[in-house]
């Protein structure tokens, strides 16, 4: 006798549909619990706002470095606008006003420059007087990348051949530039303080004048002498000298 099993038996793996092969019973779906569902949102939410942190600290690190990059910049138009704006040339004229133009911007330089070219020709033509700068400090006072400024002061000596002599001087100037298509110029210069003469290398030191008038005092053997002067313990004794002799002792009145 062949066993039957009921649709009821726990044991039952899937019903028969007639053809030999048996439909299987889907399994009900696990339930999740509230607390893994928090966890998995919270977890999502920190990737999130690390991910914004990192996002912030590269744009801020990228912005400070451009910004630096950017000073550098300035600071480099700063030295040169100030050396070509003190160097002169006068056996090349049109490369010195060139240097100029290429560091220079707005109304005030360019018209002054333009307003005083012909005159400057004038007066250094065939002159062989020839003006180098040199920086030796500078430093930007101010600086906007989003206005494209800056204001930087520069020390800087200028050395000048001519004819007749040479000379030397060192000045501090103030610029104002402008970012113009990546390039820094000078909107404006200004000289802070007076020139400083400083010494020429290899120029000959100044010595007294041999032929002039000496104390006749300090080398006539035979000039008075002050009685009252000081005597210098330290000074050497003349064995030839008359020695005073002392006052001879008195007797108490006797």
């Amino acid at each position: 006798m062949t066993p039957t099993t009921s649709p009821s038996d726990p044991d039952l793996d899937g019903a028969d549909t007639g053809d030999g092969t048996s439909e299987s019973t889907p399994a009900p779906a696990p339930r999740t619990s509230p607390v893994a569902t928090a966890v998995t949102a919270a977890a999502a939410a920190i990737t999130l706002i690390a991910a914004v942190v990192l996002s912030i600290f590269w744009f801020l690190a990228y912005q400070e470095s451009s910004d630096a990059s950017l000073r550098d910049d300035a600071l480099a138009g700063a030295r040169q606008a100030a050396i070509n704006l003190n160097s002169v040339d006068s056996n090349d004229l049109d490369k010195t006003f060139a240097d100029i133009e290429s560091s220079i911007t707005g109304d005030e330089l360019t018209n002054g420059l333009n307003d005083t070219k012909d005159q400057f020709r004038q007066q250094f033509a065939e002159t062989g007087v020839v003006t180098t700068a040199a920086v030796q400090h500078a430093s930007l006072v101010g600086f906007s990348s989003d206005d494209g400024t800056a204001q930087s002061l520069v020390v800087l000596t200028t050395d000048t051949t001519k004819p007749d002599g040479n000379e030397r001087y060192q000045s501090t100037l103030r610029l104002e530039l402008q970012d113009v298509d990546g390039t820094w110029k000078a909107t404006r210069i200004q000289p802070i303080g007076q020139r400083i003469p400083l010494e020429v290398p290899g120029a000959p030191v100044a010595t007294g004048d041999p032929a002039a008038p000496t104390d006749p005092a300090a080398t006539d053997p035979a000039a008075p002498v002050d009685p009252a002067a000081p005597v210098d313990p330290a000074a050497p004794v003349d064995p030839a000298a008359p020695v005073d002799p002392a006052p001879a002792p008195t007797d108490g009145g006797q």
